[in-house]
């Protein structure tokens, strides 16, 4: 079931929104009824309903400024406003508060049943995306790990066959980024495939070059080992596979903003 609270000043209009509503048949649990949105806040620190069906013109804390404050603090709260007000303003800031239906006063039980119903049925669809994303979260991350920790799983493009072997480029990049000869060609001699046609695969997927791929695990390692300050940064520079120093400082600053000498001071 989905969780609900209501927030409307006016006892009478209030007490016909729990009674007068088959919360039941709608699939929903309806948490509680009450008068101000101080109260609302309240109830978020005990529980967080899934939907808020709140009045407008309240007191201490109108409904859009509740809204405000309880998007801020769980933006997936779907929101309905009730209102007596037919007012363009509300319904352009509604609008921008992302709220999920606006209904006016006098209240139709039907009415609100409909929206109501409207309501879970997007939460459901949701609840569905959600779960439908954890499982495929957590096959790639059984299938394509490396991957997955180089770019979000929303960001992938290309085929599972080309993914694959991107997973097999990252894994042999990340066992040998260290290697001062490594360069493209060793990575795609790695997973049997032409220079170009792996470094156009690599960045179909990812949406970065073999080469950056290499400066960028080379840079987050040595940005790891200069919080260390007993290990010289010439050493830094050596062990994640520069030759030049010069080379190594230009790569880092242009990944971090600052040089390897800078980034170090800012741990000592």
């Amino acid at each position: 079931m989905f969780k609900l609270l209501i927030a409307e000043d006016v006892k009478i209009v209030r007490e016909t929104l729990v009674h007068a509503i088959n919360w039941q048949a709608l699939d929903i649990e309806l948490l509680g009824a009450v008068e101000n949105g101080e109260e609302v806040l309240a109830w978020l620190d005990r529980e967080e309903p899934d939907l808020l069906l709140t009045d407008i013109g309240m007191p201490k804390m109108n409904g859009l400024e509740l809204i405000e404050a309880v998007k801020a603090r769980n933006p997936d709260i779907r929101c309905i406003i009730l209102s007596g007000l037919n007012e363009f303003e509300h319904a352009r800031q509604a609008i921008k508060l992302q709220v999920l239906d606006y209904v006016q006063k006098p209240i139709d039980p039907g009415e609100i049943e409909r929206v109501l119903a409207h309501g879970v049925e997007v939460l459901r669809k949701e609840r569905g995306e959600r779960q439908a994303l954890a499982l495929t979260q957590q096959a790639a991350k059984d299938k394509l790990p490396n991957l997955l920790e180089t770019l979000p799983l929303g960001e992938w493009s290309g085929s599972l066959k080309k993914k694959k072997l991107v997973e097999q480029a990252i894994q042999y990049l990340k066992a040998e980024y260290t290697r001062k000869e490594l360069a493209l060609s060793v990575v795609s001699a790695s997973v049997g495939l032409s220079d170009k046609y792996l470094n156009l695969l690599f960045k179909e997927v990812t949406g970065m070059t073999i080469n950056y791929a290499i400066i960028r695990l080379r840079m987050e390692e040595a940005a790891r080992l200069l919080k260390d300050p007993a290990i010289k940064i010439y050493e830094v520079c050596d062990w994640i596979g520069y030759t030049d120093q010069d080379h190594f400082r230009e790569s880092f600053k242009k990944q971090y903003g600052m040089t390897p000498s800078e980034y170090r001071n800012k741990f000592l």
